[in-house]
């Protein structure tokens, strides 16, 4: 039995694959808040921004009040940072065969979890995929349906066999470092509303990128940690890319990930519905990391403050990608 909290963007998206193939029982954990709207839903449903992508419909798992663990192997925490501590308050104490599978972004979810339950297994999920709700379980992906998952047996893997959902094993927490490492341009994003496909192809907003990770991995090396990148080059080459004047990053995105035009990362929609990000998840934990090594980290510890000035605003103050790499004198 999978057990899925957090019917957002990344839940939604993760219970219709599995429901798409039923190869194991899922229940979806729901807020009472939330009771009334999902009840009258009657299918999970995914959108694909590319053309000739029909739409995935499934079936809609049993919904529970409950966050009861007696018969579930698998524990998906599919909830956003800020909320994860309330959930985890909830836990009953996690019988042994229960695994919790943690899909948030970032390292920081997986040390917490660790910290607040020690004794329990736990297996690192990393999404691949750019996900949007649009409608209670009903989400767009705007990306290749691709997840990385640290399985220590084949079990959680195989539940997605069928689905279209691209599986990748990996082993430890390299997928999520590297996942980390690409996920820094979010803040870049959304400081001035912009989408990948401006990242990828803006000499301006490339070069900040090429300065924000240049900073991180220089400091991930410094401190011994492995990081895997989700594009199969090293990051030398990585990086000649993003600092180069081609659009070979922009073709290789939508080649290799299935980027579109229009899409963008979930901090852009926070920033601009001025709710928290999870900045301090993502160049926060560059920052984190830096002061623990005694290492500098300028270019991501401003971009984390302007960041954080923007969370709340009804109509945040947008910078140009000039304005931005002035700022940040790069």
């Amino acid at each position: 039995m999978i057990l899925v909290v957090g019917a957002g963007a990344v839940g939604t998206i993760l219970s219709t694959y599995l429901m798409s193939v039923r190869r194991e029982p899922v229940k979806l954990y729901v807020r009472d808040k939330d009771v009334t709207t999902l009840q009258t839903v009657q299918n999970l449903r995914v959108e694909h921004a590319g053309a000739g992508h029909p739409p995935i419909v499934a079936p809609k798992p049993i919904l529970t009040q409950s966050l009861s663990l007696d018969d579930v192997d698998f524990l998906f925490l599919c909830v956003k940072f800020r909320d994860l501590d309330t959930v985890l308050d909830a836990l009953p104490p996690i019988p042994q065969r229960c695994a919790i599978v943690c899909t948030l972004n970032g390292v920081g979810a997986l040390r917490r979890i660790h910290e607040r339950l020690p004794q329990a297994r736990v297996v690192a999920l990393t999404v691949m995929f750019n996900g949007q709700m649009l409608e209670p379980l009903h989400a767009r992906i705007t990306t290749r349906p691709q997840i990385l998952v640290d399985c220590e047996t084949g079990r959680l893997c195989g539940a997605f066999v069928g689905s279209g959902m691209d599986v990748t094993r990996t082993t430890g927490e390299a997928a999520a470092w590297g996942k980390l490492l690409i996920n820094l341009a979010n803040a870049i994003g959304a400081l001035t509303h912009t989408t990948f496909k401006d990242l990828l192809t803006q000499q301006d907003l490339r070069a900040i990128y090429t300065a924000v990770l240049d900073e991180a991995v220089g400091l991930l090396e410094h401190a011994g940690i492995t990081y895997q990148l989700p594009s199969p080059i090293p990051y030398r080459w990585y990086r000649s890319l993003i600092a180069g004047r081609t659009r070979l990053p922009w073709w290789f995105a939508r080649w290799r990930n299935g980027l579109r035009d229009g899409s963008y990362p979930s901090m852009v929609a926070d920033v601009d519905a001025g709710r928290t990000t999870e900045i301090d998840q993502l160049n926060g934990e560059i920052v984190r990391l830096g002061l623990e090594h005694g290492k500098p980290t300028p270019v991501n510890a401003e971009l984390v403050s302007l960041v954080r000035k923007l969370e709340g605003m009804t109509q945040p103050p947008y910078l140009t990608p000039a304005e931005l790499r002035g700022r940040l004198g790069v």
